[in-house]
């Protein structure tokens, strides 16, 4: 309910049941209205329940439901983590919150439990990095994502900064502006979003240099890591910024306090208990969509069901829709989602909905119009609304949310009062004599609430008003924020203003209200107020009569504000025209300049008709006048005619020509080539819908959802090799812009279509960021004094020993895993293979290359694995690029591990499949990731590794199998560091877990690790293998595996089978140095059960710093530096072997705790 002009307050109404004995006091919304018949001789009048529909219950809270106070609820906490502690406590597996990833049928859900644990692993990993106490700027779309990561940032003691991810360059300056005021410190996304942010991140110096996070792929078993916290009830949880804020951005500061206290509004004046359940499609970075979607419902212990708000403005029939299909009780939003609704539903879509059951519908962020309210019960109390369910509400972000609303045991009330006398400043009631343009009829809203104190004051004098004169509304109470971030002289200014025999500050609201007795009129803001020729005009009333010339306009934004000329401030008018009336242009702007003269005796100087959906709004869809008055005078509107007389403007051909509109020149400059294939695609998508498809046709107009706009994208990137983020779709309306938005992307232009300069690092190598990165990454040990310890020398076989440089040092940087590289029967095995076969078999096997060793090496991987067949490849890394990059392809859908392998990464790029990567080791995420997209793709792959390289856990394959197998998609295991580690003799992960390996498609290992060898292999069903033999790339157009290889490997398996002693040495070796470790106190990750041990530093610096001084004792262990990991998660990585001892475990974890404790790193115990 934020109004983000200057201040960042809003004009909303409210009247809610005085339920504590505080002085009685109540807000009525005004607007200018066509007026009613029966206006002049019935001033006051209550709205009747329109519609015969079902029939009506008795309304009133007290039967309605019980109050949250005799509930089992514990409302002690005075904070929200303890509350979400509390409430995870009680309700353990009940769902917090339901996501509709499509606005239908497909939903994401989260318990209490889980989203407790996802916020102490999030805010684990915010402690370890040392970010407590500062703010964190908070990029998210809608959804779980962003819940979980702004309870982690209070489970951290970390501010929350919520924003919107920047549109392109669209409002990219804003955040950067966000940072700078609120001294962010870290931003926090989701991989989705960080990918298609990653231009704006790259061109912003203020953006680059801060850490970027994803939190989406954080393990939940981080959550065990976290320090508890209890913060104080005034510590701030978040800094709300209003989205409409321009030049000088203000945070609102919001404490614990402020949210419990405004929470408990809410639930008292809905009357709500967790038996209600919500739906929500507001932005959850807006105040209405997080402390009433998110914040309230965990506050009253209710399930909420969220909902994208694009997928509501796309099909606002969705939101009623998810209403009734889950019997929501409480949901709402601004006025014009209840004008939406009338507009673009059916009558036959409405009657085949149930919405007996909501109870509550709440209205605000903007001007409730009683005309509105109407509609909306007459077209759905077929489905069984009920006009008494309407709660008009007043509230702003400087009051965390909710100051009033309206009574819930009567419907809404209206009133007309004179329009003469308002403009003066005094309420009156019309006279019955008077002419109807001289009313105006508006909706009564009600009293304060709770504590929430309301008075009207003198703007200029500060001096409380009498009844019935205009003034500007104070607000006091436990809600109220305690000011600006970090602006004290504004904040004296704003909130803490005095009123005689008043016990508390009040905050000045910016809001023109006025009070009768029974309620306040909210009229709007002062800043809106419109002065001319000494006359005051509230554009709320010039913008209702512009709308009131045709009743095609009646939901369409306008835009009423005045310009500075040399003849003193003059009217100005933006109207938005819908598509359909375009013809009209001329006609409709020269009926509104008549219409506000006739009604207003004010000509404007100015009418302009703009493009639909072109003014600037906040993120709730409330219409922002300055924002416009800006756009106007900048000639930066998407003008299609005005009227305009001489003020020394841009002329309109200009500033059209200035936004690159559907001018002749632009469409003349499209390459035709360009065009056919667009208009081809969307044909492919829309098929009968397209038969009148034109370069002008509106997408949205062929009845195209979000998904299938989705698809012309996603097939428009395959085509044309570029790649542009989602939300360019928002500006993406017909096919000529979505042709701009492809010259802009393969032509390198701005977004202003600007000549991009060849810069020297597009040609010269050296002066390549991605050069200058590594020389960052490797100055790094420069800059502390060290060595470079990359590609030392070691001088014979290594395995738990290494010489460098001529110095015996112990080993633990190969993964030597079982002492195959080296052995002397292997050797021998690839001595006699050279000795017989050459070096080289001199082809690919296809044509000539085949050897009796490939044959028998590959029989033996399916022996020993339990597979039907398998194919050797020459390396690893290219094994998994060219297996996942042949079978899979455009129209398949590849879900992997987020830390999975680089191998594995680049073959789904190879592949052009669409690739999503789930959190580490969360079979339920990617359960998630299924339930929303299988039905759209053909195939499906899911990839996870056997070991993770990294962080040295093991995948739990039973999940991900039962998975595979329920959505009928492939399963691929890469085993590269399980094969030989884990297991009963080393046969791998379906060993480990006793699964029968078929129920696996595709296991994919190394022979350069157990095996002692080089190279690559699949082991797969029959089928599988044998279409990779004759048309995998990788493999028919590569010379087949050397025959020494091939035979070290084929006796590496034979000395497994031999030996397995081996392998319970390496298991032994491995639960020793981790159990060591631990008790160290070393901070090990992740890690179990596998000889891959990370030791974890807390910064590169610090690995790099431990790395050198082990070196020096005698260990040798890498280091692992950002980018490789993010620089918080910068380790020491071990590889234990069978060749290990337990001296020389014990002594490298000795010292590695004694130097990590002298070096201070981040993540010792010591």
């Amino acid at each position: 309910m934020v109004d983000e002009w200057g201040g960042g307050t809003v004009s909303n109404c409210g009247l809610v049941p005085n339920l504590l004995p505080l002085q009685p006091r109540g807000l009525v919304v005004i607007m200018s209205l066509p007026t009613v018949p029966n206006a002049a001789t019935k001033p006051h009048f209550t709205l009747p329940s329109w519609g015969s529909g079902r029939p009506l219950v008795d309304c009133t809270v007290a039967k309605q439901r019980r109050s949250l106070e005799d509930t089992a609820l514990d409302f002690s906490a005075t904070n929200l983590v303890d509350l979400l502690r509390s409430r995870a406590a009680t309700y353990n597996d009940r769902i917090a919150f339901s996501y509709s990833v499509d606005g239908e049928q497909n939903f994401l859900r989260i318990t209490y439990a889980e989203l407790d644990q996802r916020a102490r692993a999030i805010a684990s990993r915010l402690q370890r990095a040392g970010l407590s106490g500062g703010r964190a700027l908070m990029l998210y779309p809608s959804g779980l994502d962003f819940i979980a990561a702004f309870f982690g940032c209070l489970y951290a003691g970390v501010t929350a900064v919520p924003a919107y991810p920047p549109r392109r360059n669209r409002n990219a300056d804003r955040i950067e502006r966000v940072v700078r005021d609120a001294k962010a410190c870290i931003v926090l996304s989701t991989t989705d979003a960080l990918a298609r942010m990653e231009h704006t991140i790259d061109t912003s110096a203020e953006l680059r240099r801060l850490p970027w996070w994803s939190t989406d792929n954080i393990p939940a078993a981080e959550a065990n890591g976290w320090r508890e916290i209890s913060p104080d009830k005034s510590d701030l949880a978040f800094l709300q910024y209003t989205s409409g804020s321009t030049g000088d951005p203000k945070g609102v500061m919001l404490t614990h306090d402020n949210l419990l206290g405004n929470a408990a509004v809410i639930s008292q004046g809905f009357g709500t208990t967790e038996n209600d359940v919500a739906v929500f499609w507001l932005p959850l970075y807006h105040d209405m969509g997080l402390i009433g979607g998110v914040i309230k419902p965990v506050y009253g212990g209710s399930p909420c069901t969220l909902m994208s708000p694009a997928h509501f403005l796309q099909q606002p029939l969705r939101w009623l829709k998810m209403i009734s299909a889950t019997g929501a009780t409480v949901s709402g939003g601004p006025n014009f989602a209840y004008d939406l609704c009338v507009d673009r539903v059916s009558d036959e879509q409405a009657a085949q909905l149930d919405l007996s059951r909501w109870n509550l519908a709440f209205n605000g962020a903007e001007l409730v119009r009683a005309e509105t309210l109407q509609r909306f019960a007459e077209k759905f109390s077929i489905a069984g609304f009920r006009s008494e369910a309407f709660y008009p509400c007043y509230g702003l972000a400087e009051a965390t949310l909710l100051v009033a609303g309206a009574d819930r045991s009567t419907p809404p009330r209206t009133r007309t009062v004179d329009t003469v006398a308002l403009q003066a400043g005094m309420l009156t009631e019309p006279d019955p004599c008077c002419d109807a343009s001289q009313m105006q009829t508006m909706v009564d809203c009600g009293r304060s609430l709770l504590d929430q104190e309301v008075r009207i004051v003198d703007p200029e004098s500060g001096v409380e008003c009498p009844r019935g004169k205009i003034g500007e509304i104070w607000v006091a109470g436990r809600s109220v924020s305690s000011g600006y971030w970090q602006r004290p002289e504004l904040n004296q200014e704003i909130f803490g203003n005095q009123l005689p025999g008043a016990e508390r500050p009040f905050l000045r609201t910016g809001d023109l209200g006025v009070t009768d007795g029974a309620g306040l009129l909210v009229i709007g803001r002062r800043k809106d107020l419109i002065i001319i020729r000494g006359v005051n005009y509230y554009p709320q009333d010039i913008e209702e009569a512009a709308r009131a010339v045709d009743s095609e306009l009646s939901t369409s934004p306008t835009a009423a504000f005045a310009v500075e000329s040399g003849a003193g401030e003059q009217l100005i008018v933006l109207q938005e025209l819908p598509r359909r009336l375009k013809d009209r242009a001329d006609e409709i702007a020269a009926a509104i300049s008549r219409q506000v003269l006739e009604l207003h005796d004010i000509a404007p100087t100015d009418v302009v008709m703009v493009q639909a959906n072109s003014l600037p709004k906040t993120s709730s869809g409330k219409l922002q006048r300055f924002a416009c008055r800006d756009a106007y005078l900048n000639g930066n509107l998407k003008v299609m005619i005005s009227t305009k007389q001489s003020l020394g403007i841009a002329d309109d051909q200009e500033a059209c020509e200035s936004q690159c509109g559907c001018c002749d020149s632009c469409e003349q400059s499209t390459s035709d080539q360009v065009m056919k294939s667009v208009l081809s695609v969307i044909v492919d998508v829309a098929k009968d819908r397209a038969k009148r498809l034109t370069p002008s046709t509106n997408l949205i107009e062929l009845g195209l959802d979000s998904l299938e706009r989705m698809e012309i994208v996603a097939a428009l990137e395959d085509q044309f090799g570029t790649r542009f983020p989602e939300e360019t779709l928002l500006d993406m309306h017909t096919p000529s812009d979505i042709v701009r938005a492809i010259g802009v992307q393969m032509a390198g232009k701005t977004q202003q279509g600007e000549r991009r300069e060849v810069e020297l690092g597009d040609y010269d190598f050296a002066e390549s960021p991605e050069y200058r990165q590594l020389q960052r990454t490797l100055a790094l040990a420069d800059n502390v004094g060290l060595q470079n310890p990359y590609f030392t020398i070691h001088q014979g076989v290594t395995n738990d020993r290494t010489m460098i440089n001529g110095r015996q040092m112990v080993n633990f940087c190969s993964y030597n895993y079982l002492g195959m590289s080296g052995d002397p029967l292997v050797v021998a095995a690839a001595q006699n293979a050279t000795a017989r076969y050459g070096t080289s078999v001199s082809a690919s096997r296809l044509v000539s290359g085949e050897k009796p060793l490939h044959g028998q090496l590959e029989s033996a991987i399916a022996n020993f694995l339990g597979a039907e067949a398998a194919i050797t490849m020459v390396g690893g890394h290219a094994t998994n690029e060219t297996t996942i990059g042949h079978l899979f392809g455009p129209g398949d859908l590849i879900l992997h591990d987020a830390l999975s392998h680089n191998s594995i990464v680049q073959g789904c790029k190879l592949s052009g499949a669409h690739r999503r990567a789930f959190p580490h080791s969360d079979p339920l995420a990617c359960r998630d990731l299924l339930a929303r997209y299988r039905h759209e793709y053909r195939r499906v792959l899911i990839v996870i590794e056997g070991v993770y390289s990294m962080d040295g856990d093991i995948a739990p394959l039973p999940e991900f199998v039962e998975l595979k197998e329920e959505f009928k998609a492939y399963l691929m295991v890469d085993e590269a560091h399980s094969l030989g580690t884990i297991g009963p003799g080393g046969h791998g992960i379906a060993s480990h877990y006793d699964i029968d390996a078929k129920r696996i498609d595709i296991l994919m290992g190394t022979m350069s690790k157990s095996l002692g060898s080089c190279g690559g292999y699949i082991a797969a069903r029959r089928e599988i293998v044998e279409y990779l033999k004759y048309t995998a790339p990788g493999f028919v157009y590569s010379v087949g595996l050397p025959p020494a290889n091939t035979a070290a490997a084929l006796a590496s398996l034979r000395q497994i089978e031999l030996q397995p002693e081996r392998v319970v040495r390496l298991q032994e070796n491995s639960a020793l140095f981790l159990s060591l470790a631990n008790e160290a106190g070393l901070d090990t990750g992740a890690s179990r059960g596998t000889p891959v041990v990370p030791v974890i530093t807390g910064s590169s610096e610090s690995a790099l710093r431990l790395s050198d001084r082990l070196f020096r004792s005698g260990i040798n262990v890498q280091p692992i530096l950002y980018p490789a990991v993010e620089d918080h998660a910068a380790r020491l990585r071990f590889f234990i072997t069978s060749d290990h001892t337990p001296e020389q475990i014990r002594e490298a974890v000795s010292l590695t705790a004694k130097h990590s404790q002298e070096l201070g790193c981040g993540n010792s115990a010591a």
